[in-house]
């Protein structure tokens, strides 16, 4: 059975599904073993949202279905001060969210489409759109987009921009005895088109460190009782994985050890071949050597056409050279005498030459081959 069977049918079909199956009765069923006010307070998000509505003077603290559960008034707000009067109800300034909602009818949209390639860069777009594609500066305002699907074409994203003059926030907040800074969003409402989705302008980060407690909380004691059914099953699956992966990792290397004795042959071949090659070089002399030679044996009257080096045969190596000079006769004898050459002769007869007044001449000779050395 290969581990893709595993994977693809066990872990992430039928387990999948019987985990999420029991996560559900494993919730159920825990919270029954407690208190409705126990469980209101595990099932709790941590924050509480307090709507202020523009034109208002009280801040009502609403649940998740935005029912109305008490009230801050502004008159309690100026005598002492926001946390003060949270603080009276139980509630910490940190774990209160203040949300301001406008009537729709405020703000400017604009809409507009984008590439979807273009998403990531999307917020630095918008502000680049404010600036310069509405009347207002963007220290001015606040604003917030939604975006969609575009209806006509799949590879673009069509943008609603919703702008928020920063002075009628000041205002509403003001009448409430608020700051701004005390605004974490702002929601607009009343809206006549329903089909237009509303963004909800973020004022400031929100903290999610209570949301992270108790999400952990919850999500160990449904980890504890998942990891012990898994364990074993896991454990035996990783084992024949980690076997096959042993298996194929030790082919590779006994691969790479064939390639890499063969570069070592190879390479052992060719220093071999180099060596022969540097002896023989060592025991022959160099073009430049035979070049500089010719010319220090030559006299001053001669002069060279033509200077050829051959092999003529196997381990013999000749010289033919051709030229002009006052007296050719006596040329062999100068080139046996030097401890380069031997059996130097004319090939051609010797024929003066009326334009050079010189006698022109065709001589060979074979360089004399040098002893090896001896080996230590």
């Amino acid at each position: 059975m290969s581990s893709e069977f595993w994977t693809r049918d066990v872990i992430e079909g039928s387990l999948k599904n019987a985990a999420k199956r029991f996560f559900v009765w494993y919730r159920r069923e825990f919270f029954r073993l407690f208190p409705p006010e126990t469980v209101a307070w595990l099932t709790d998000r941590g924050d509480r949202q307090l709507i202020l509505r523009a034109g208002e003077r009280d801040l009502w603290c609403v649940d998740q279905r935005r029912t109305p559960l008490w009230s801050v008034g502004a008159d309690e707000i100026s005598a002492s001060s926001l946390e003060e009067a949270l603080a009276r109800r139980g509630v910490a300034r940190h774990a209160a969210k203040v949300g301001l909602e406008i009537d729709g009818s405020a703000f400017f949209v604009r809409r507009f489409d984008i590439p979807a390639v273009a998403l990531n860069n999307l917020p630095r777009l918008l502000a680049s759109d404010v600036e310069r594609k509405t009347p207002f500066r963007l220290a001015d305002v606040v604003y917030g987009y939604t975006t969609g699907k575009h209806p006509n074409s799949p590879d673009k994203l069509r943008v609603s921009l919703w702008i928020l003059r920063r002075d009628f926030v000041e205002s509403a907040v003001a009448n409430a005895g608020l700051d701004v800074a005390d605004v974490s969003f702002i929601r607009p409402v009343g809206l006549q088109d329903t089909a237009d989705q509303a963004p909800i302008i973020t004022l400031e980060s929100a903290g999610e460190t209570s949301y992270k407690f108790r999400n952990i909380a919850l999500g160990l004691c449904v980890a504890t009782a998942l990891f012990g059914a898994l364990g074993v099953g896991a454990t035996l699956w990783r084992q024949s994985a980690l076997a096959e992966e042993l298996d194929a990792k030790i082919q590779e290397a006994s691969t790479r050890a064939t390639r890499v004795r063969q570069i070592v042959d190879r390479a052992s071949s060719e220093s071999r071949l180099l060596s022969v090659l540097r002896n023989a070089r060592r025991n022959s002399p160099q073009f430049a050597d035979l070049w500089e030679e010719t010319a220090r044996i030559l006299p001053d009257g001669a002069f060279l056409t033509d200077f050829r080096l051959s092999d003529a045969k196997a381990n013999e190596r000749t010289v033919d050279l051709v030229g002009f000079a006052d007296s050719a006769v006596g040329l062999p004898a100068l080139f046996n005498k030097s401890p380069l050459f031997a059996d130097a002769g004319l090939t051609a007869p010797i024929t003066p030459d009326p334009r050079e007044k010189r006698e022109g001449f065709s001589l060979q000779t074979k360089l004399e081959q040098k002893k090896p050395a001896a080996g230590k």
